[in-house]
């Protein structure tokens, strides 16, 4: 039963992370342990590391 939810909360996790940008009101490194988190939740979905530095 946690089986779909999970996938949404994974799904949502994903999208945000390929839409990631700094806000006007986030420090670089506020923004960088943003991305750093959400590369860790998603693992291997959040690409090589060649794909996470376009990312970023």
């Amino acid at each position: 039963h946690c089986f779909p939810r999970f996938t949404l909360k994974f799904e949502r996790l994903k999208r945000e992370y390929h839409s990631i940008r700094q806000t006007n009101i986030e420090t670089s490194t506020e923004f960088m342990q943003h991305f750093l988190r959400l590369a860790g939740f998603l693992g291997a979905a959040a690409g090589t590391e060649e794909e996470q530095e376009k990312n970023f």
